[in-house]
C-alpha cells in the first residue's frame, strides 16, 4: 500500500471543514480570587447525587458511628493508667485492652462497609454521567466535532467523569468524616478539661494558615500540571496514531517530535517537583505546630497533675485526642477550595450536557414513511462558522425522483458542502432544501438519515471485523444480503480469500487495507443499507481502472429507481448522469446533461478540455 495523492494526513480536516487544534475554555484555577459558591450549580450536583439517598444515609451512619467510636480508645487508655494498673485490677486491665481491640475492630468493619457503599455511589454516578455524556455527544452536530479536539472530547467522558467519581467518594466523604471527627473530639476534650481544651485550640491558627497558603499554591500547580499533562497526552495521541506516525516518518520529523515531547515531559516533571516541594513545606509546618499542642498540654497538664487536679491518664488521653483534632482541622482548612474544585469538575460536565445540538428535530417534526426522492435546493446559502466568505450562495437546483445528478466544479466550489446539507449535518443559513415538498427541517433526523446512503472521499472503518463494519449500516441484515452487497461492490472475492474471511479485523482506521479496498467496503456498506437517496462523493476516486469499471457496472444496476447525487473529479465517470450541476464559488453557473454543457462551451467544457487535453510530447 503506497501513499498516493488522495491520501490525507492527520493535519488535514475532513472534507475541507475548519478544524481548530487549540484547547478551548481551559480553567487553570487556583491563581485567581475565590468566587462565591454557585448555589444553582450546587443544587444540580445534589440532584445528581439524590438517586443514591439510601446509600448516603448508610455512608453517613457509618461515618457518625466511626467518629463516635474514635473517641473511645483514649478513654479506655485513661482507665488503664488511672484505674487498672494503679489499683492492681487485672480483670479490668484485660477488659479495657479487649475494649480497645474490639472498638478498633468495629471501626475497621464500619470502614469496609462505608467504602463499599461509597464505591457503589461512585460507580453509579460514573455510570450515569458517562452514559448521559455519550448520548449527548451522539446528538451533537458535525460542527462541534470539527472545532473540538478529539482528546478534549475523550477527556470529558473519561478523566472528567472519573474525577467526579473521586469527588463523590473522596471530597464529600472526607469533609463529612473530618467534620464529625472534630466535633466528637472537641466535645470529649471539653468534657474532660475545658481549660486544656481551650489551650489545645490555641495552635489551630498555626495549622490553618500554612494549609491555606500552601494548599492554594499546590492547587495552582496541580491545575498547571493537569493542563500540561493534557497537552502531553494529546501530543502522544496524534503522533503515535498510525496516520500521525506515517506522516512523521514520511517527512522525517521524528527528531523534532522527540524534542517537543521532551519539552512537555520536562514541564510536567518541573511542576510535579514543585508540588512535592510545596507538600514537604506544608508537612514541616504542620509538624511544628502539631508538636506545639502536645507540648502545651504536657506542660500545663503536668502542672495540673502536680496539684492533683488532673490524672496522668487524662493527660495522655487528651494528647491522644489532639491527633484526632489537628489532622481533620488541617484538612478542613481547604474545604472551600475543595468544594470549588469539585464544582468546577461538575460545571465542565454540565456545560456539555446543557449544550444544545445545532441540528435537532423541530417541534412537531414529521417521520418519513415513504419517499419519492424529489430534492429541491431553493436559494440555499451557507457559511461555515468564522468563515470569511459563504460556502454557498443563492444556490438552486432540483433532483427529480430516480434522477442521477452530478456536482462538478473547481476545488472549493461547494460540492462537498452540498452533500453535508442533504442529510442535515448542517442546516442552510439561507433558503431551504425540500424532500418531496417537505422542508428537511420539518422531518425527523432519524427518518431522514435512514433513507440516505453516503460514500465519502474518506472511508472510515472501525477497528473491528469486516462483518461488523458492514452491519453497522444495517444490523439486521442476513448473511445473504451481506454477501450480495459485497459482491455488488466487487469486494466479496477479496474478503473470502482472507484468513478469517468476513471476520477479519481491519485494524486501526483500516490501514491494513488499500484505499480501493476501503472504498469498496464503504460502497458495500451503503448498498447494504439500500437507501432511497444515495450520495457518492468521489466514490471511485481510489480505484484502479479495472475496479472502477466493475463498480460502475454495479452502480448502473443498483442506482435504478434511486435519487443519486454524485461528485467526481474524473468527468468521464459522470457522462451518463441525467443532469450535471456546475458550481463555482458556491454558485450554480451551469445545469444540463453532458453533451449540452459541452456545446455551451462554458466552465464545464473548460474543465472537460483540461482533463482530456492530449499531452504534448515535445
Amino acid at each position: 500500500m503506497g501513499v498516493g495523492g488522495g491520501w490525507r494526513g492527520p493535519d488535514q480536516s475532513l472534507g475541507g471543514l475548519p478544524r481548530t487544534f487549540g484547547l478551548q475554555n481551559r480553567n487553570t484555577g487556583g491563581d485567581g480570587p475565590q468566587k462565591p459558591l454557585d448555589r444553582v450549580l450546587l443544587r444540580r450536583v445534589l440532584t445528581c447525587l439524590s438517586p443514591y439517598k439510601t446509600l448516603w444515609v448508610g455512608i453517613f451512619a457509618c461515618l457518625g458511628a466511626t467518629a463516635a467510636l474514635g473517641v473511645v480508645p483514649p478513654l479506655l487508655v485513661r482507665g488503664i493508667l488511672d484505674d487498672a494498673i494503679p489499683k492492681h485490677q487485672p480483670t479490668l486491665l484485660f477488659g479495657l485492652v479487649g475494649g480497645i481491640i474490639g472498638v478498633n475492630l468495629v471501626m475497621g468493619l464500619l470502614g469496609v462497609l462505608q467504602s463499599f457503599l461509597s464505591a457503589q455511589v461512585g460507580e453509579g454516578l460514573l455510570y450515569d454521567l458517562r452514559n448521559r455524556l455519550f448520548l449527548r455527544l451522539q446528538q451533537m452536530s458535525l460542527s462541534y466535532y470539527t472545532t473540538t479536539r478529539a482528546g478534549e472530547i475523550v477527556a470529558r467522558v473519561s478523566s472528567d467523569v472519573g474525577a467526579v467519581q473521586g469527588v463523590a467518594t473522596g471530597t464529600v466523604i472526607s469533609i463529612a468524616n473530618n467534620l464529625l471527627t472534630v466535633i466528637a473530639t472537641i466535645v470529649v476534650i471539653f468534657g474532660m478539661n475545658p481549660r486544656l481544651a481551650l489551650l489545645a485550640l490555641v495552635v489551630v491558627p498555626g495549622l490553618y494558615l500554612p494549609t491555606k497558603l500552601v494548599g492554594k499554591l499546590r492547587r495552582k500547580l496541580s491545575a498547571e500540571a493537569q493542563e500540561t499533562q493534557a497537552d502531553l497526552l494529546a501530543f502522544v495521541q496524534e503522533r503515535l496514531h498510525v496516520g500521525g506516525m506515517l506522516l512523521t516518518q514520511l517527512y522525517g520529523q521524528a527528531p523534532a517530535d522527540a524534542s517537543a515531547f521532551e519539552k512537555l515531559t520536562q514541564r510536567v516533571k518541573a511542576l510535579n517537583l514543585k508540588q512535592t516541594l510545596a507538600g514537604r513545606w506544608l508537612f514541616m509546618s504542620l509538624s511544628v505546630f502539631s508538636v506545639a499542642g502536645p507540648a502545651l498540654i504536657y506542660l500545663f497538664g503536668g502542672i495540673e497533675a502536680l496539684n492533683n487536679r488532673l490524672t496522668l491518664g487524662s493527660i495522655i488521653a487528651i494528647v491522644a485526642y489532639l491527633a484526632n483534632l489537628y489532622r481533620p482541622l488541617a484538612n478542613l482548612a481547604n474545604v472551600y477550595v475543595d468544594i470549588q474544585a469539585a464544582l468546577a469538575i461538575f460545571e465542565r460536565i454540565f456545560s456539555l450536557l446543557d449544550h444544545d445540538p445545532e441540528i435537532a428535530d423541530a417541534p412537531g417534526a414529521k417521520t418519513l414513511t415513504q419517499t419519492r426522492g424529489e430534492v429541491r435546493f431553493e436559494s440555499v446559502g451557507f457559511s461555515y462558522p468564522n468563515a470569511a466568505t459563504p460556502a454557498l450562495s443563492e444556490l438552486s437546483f432540483t433532483i427529480a425522483p430516480g434522477e442521477r445528478v452530478a456536482l462538478v466544479g473547481p476545488s472549493g466550489a461547494g460540492k462537498t458542502t452540498i452533500t453535508y446539507l442533504l442529510p442535515r449535518f448542517f442546516d442552510p443559513t439561507e433558503g431551504k432544501i425540500t424532500l418531496d415538498g417537505l422542508d428537511l427541517r420539518e422531518i425527523t433526523l432519524e427518518s431522514l438519515r435512514a433513507r440516505i446512503g453516503m460514500v465519502t472521499q474518506e472511508t472510515f472503518l472501525f477497528h473491528a471485523s469486516v462483518k461488523q463494519n458492514l452491519l453497522y449500516a444495517r444490523p439486521d441484515a442476513t448473511e445473504e444480503q451481506l454477501t450480495a452487497a459485497a459482491k455488488s461492490a466487487h469486494i466479496h472475492d477479496f474478503l473470502a480469500a482472507l484468513p478469517d474471511g468476513y471476520d477479519t479485523i481491519v485494524g486501526e482506521r483500516a490501514f491494513r487495507l488499500s484505499g480501493g479496498e476501503r472504498q469498496r467496503l464503504s460502497i458495500a456498506r451503503a448498498l447494504l443499507k439500500n437507501p432511497e437517496l444515495l450520495i457518492l462523493d468521489e466514490a471511485t476516486s481510489s480505484l484502479d481502472a479495472t475496479s472502477e469499471s466493475l463498480i460502475q457496472e454495479a452502480l448502473e444496476t443498483l442506482l435504478q429507481n434511486r435519487t443519486a447525487l454524485i461528485i467526481a473529479h474524473r468527468l468521464s465517470t459522470i457522462r451518463t448522469c441525467d443532469k450535471i450541476v456546475v458550481l463555482e464559488h458556491g454558485h450554480v453557473v451551469e445545469v444540463g446533461p453532458h453533451e449540452a454543457l459541452l456545446a455551451k462551451n462554458g466552465l464545464y467544457a473548460e474543465l472537460y478540455q483540461k482533463q482530456f487535453r492530449p499531452v504534448s510530447t515535445n
